[in-house]
């Protein structure tokens, strides 16, 4: 099966999306699959690319047979790095300097002259231009713009480039409140992508301007929402699709040793005439009718967005309950496949946390893939065979916290603005869902430690007294046949004394293993304080008595202890005390206690 690759910083909305689908139409006709990897972390807002990101590791490489670039997606070292596999590398829209591979751009010259020579045969010479100036397309076009008002015999005015911050509609209203406080120079603008010319005609608007008789102004793009602005939008549309088709068959051709040297492909762009340059407008009853439907259609298709992203929020807020790992809640969209691959500390490989099928409720489990293998080759079949689906690839990464990766198969939605993808934010949330299940993980591990800590000793880790006396408390309450012995070490001082309390401490460690080892099942050890334990016997089998328990005990803390290469001894007295009808825990304790001091004052080692 032949995968061609995909790098992207956002896998939808009106750009990467158009292009996204035109390489996968393309793949189709060829018979391959696709995969898309974005480069930017989940829930990434829309940003300016100045420094292309830098993958972390090389993801899907081993499945595909080259990669098409849109724009600076990842950095020229990345690209480097996949080209010195033998893999092609074809990039849309952007030029590396450092790369030798084929480019596809859209022809900004002809639209951008079919633009700026439209203006002119509306009178128009004082011809403003508003752009982001960082993107080399913006550049390309502005010369364009330059080019052509030249040969028209009219001089450009440097005064008239309006610089925009970026790309978009933000960037457009910062380049219009610059155009008025230099007093509206211009009698028309050209704009370098029709988000900026969005935010220049609210803001012209918003300051009193009448448009397009104040001024005129033509986009770059064709986006859905130039034909629903007031007044609608004149611009120059990109047929993405054909330029995303374009670079998969440059990418076929390069990956089947047909494609011939580096080369710049170009795809033709038209200028779509509207009302904002000064053309009268063409609608009538039947557009207006069109119009309605498809703004009744959009509205439901909304509705239906964000209730579907509602519950895949509320699902993935109730991480406590189901474990979001699982992918159940991908049952809730269009998504035809899915897994997920969690990062194993230490290993290189993925481990696939999750595996999601449409059509087969109990996915098989998937086995570990490294990162070059991801997604799996399953997924990659379910992409290959879904009419009009791709497999997508999102980091569940969110700044320094890198879960893995959320691979499915789905069709490309053109709908939400850039950095708004479906995918994108179900990965963030996905990514706060493990945060707060490993958070969860954690405070129960330190509250079962500081539970532990309460109740037992911290050295020895036996019973503390406390909790001794509970368990003791409860076996009388159980009416089990209960002993007490109450076990104390005879010359553990001189231990101390002479060779420090670290070797005491080591002492009692080992004391308390031999207390566990002798008694097993039959009873439970607890440490009273210093050098004083107590033994719990509430399961003596036929046979055994608590003083010959209590003997075994002495004879087997009696045994030298060989503790940093030297010998040591102690001894240990041993009282014994049985539980009666009238017993309590507290008193219990007091009578084996009083047990021991005599055992210890006769030197018997066991009294009753």
């Amino acid at each position: 099966m032949t995968v061609l690759g995909v790098l992207s910083p956002f896998l939808g909305g009106w750009y990467f999306g158009g292009l996204l689908e035109g390489i996968a139409g393309a793949a189709a006709e060829a018979g391959a699959a696709v995969v898309a990897v974005q480069t930017l972390d989940a829930g990434a807002d829309q940003v300016e690319l100045t420094e292309p990101p830098h993958p972390a590791h090389p993801l899907a490489w081993e499945h595909t047979a080259g990669f098409v670039v849109i724009v600076n997606a990842a950095s020229a070292k990345y690209l480097h790095e996949l080209q010195a596999t033998g893999r092609p590398v074809v990039v849309v829209s952007h030029d590396y300097p450092e790369l030798d591979c084929p480019t596809v751009f859209p022809d900004n010259r002809v639209g951008v002259r079919a633009a700026v020579e439209h203006l002119i045969g509306h009178g128009h010479r004082r011809i403003a231009f508003a752009g982001f100036m960082g993107a080399s397309d913006q550049q390309e076009r502005h010369d364009t713009y330059r080019r052509t008002l030249i040969d028209h015999g009219i001089e450009p005015d440097p005064a008239l480039l309006f610089e925009a911050a970026d790309n978009q509609e933000a960037g457009g209203a910062g380049a219009a409140e610059a155009m008025l406080a230099a007093g509206l120079p211009s009698t028309a603008v050209v704009t370098g992508t029709d988000l900026n010319a969005l935010g220049v005609l609210r803001v012209l608007t918003a300051a009193g301007c009448r448009l397009p008789d104040d001024q005129a102004v033509v986009g770059f793009d064709d986006l859905s929402d130039a034909s629903f602005t007031e007044p609608r939008l004149t611009t120059v549309r990109q047929p993405l699709s054909e330029i995303g088709a374009t670079a998969a068959r440059v990418l076929l051709a390069a990956a089947g040793g047909t494609g011939g040297p580096a080369a710049r492909h170009e795809v033709a762009t038209e200028l779509v005439v509207r009302e904002s340059c000064g053309c009268p407008s063409p609608v009538d009853a039947a557009s207006l009718r069109a119009g309605a439907r498809s703004q009744y259609r959009e509205r439901t298709r909304l509705q239906r967005s964000l209730s579907t992203q509602y519950d895949i929020s509320l699902d993935l807020l109730r991480s406590h309950e189901e474990d979001p790992r699982r992918l159940d809640w991908l049952r809730r969209t269009s998504v035809r496949a899915g897994c997920l691959g969690l990062w194993t500390p230490g290993e290189p490989a993925l481990e696939i946390a999750g595996h999601f099928d449409r059509f087969a409720p109990s996915a098989p489990p998937l086995p570990p893939v490294p990162a070059a293998g991801f997604p799996p080759a399953d997924i990659l079949e379910a992409a290959r065979t879904e009419p009009g689906s791709l497999a997508f690839v999102v980091p569940v990464r969110v700044g320094d916290r890198d879960w893995g990766l959320l691979a499915t198969v789905d069709r490309v939605d053109l709908q939400p603005a850039t950095g708004r993808e479906a995918i994108n934010q179900w990965a963030a949330l996905l990514t706060g869902a493990l945060d707060y299940q490993a958070a969860l993980h954690t405070l129960r591990e330190q509250e079962e430690q500081l539970r532990a800590s309460a109740l037992h000793d911290h050295l020895t880790g036996l019973p503390n007294r406390s909790h001794f006396l509970q368990l003791l408390a409860a076996s009388i309450e159980r009416g089990a046949r209960v002993a007490v012995l109450f076990v104390d070490l005879d010359g553990f001082k001189q231990i101390n004394d002479t060779y420090g309390h670290a070797v005491g401490d080591l002492v009692l460690v080992e004391v308390a293993d031999r207390l566990r080892a002798e008694l097993g099942a039959l009873g439970t050890a607890g440490r009273f304080g210093g050098d004083e334990f107590l033994v719990l016997l509430d399961a003596l089998a036929d046979g055994h008595t608590p003083e010959a328990t209590a003997r075994r005990l002495v004879s087997a803390l009696g045994r030298p202890y060989r503790l940093d290469g030297r010998p040591l001894t102690v001894s240990a007295s041993v009282g014994v005390a049985r539980a009666h009808r009238t017993t309590d825990a507290d008193t219990l304790v007091r009578e084996a206690d009083a047990a021991m001091y005599r055992a210890k004052s006769r030197r018997t080692g066991v009294e009753a």
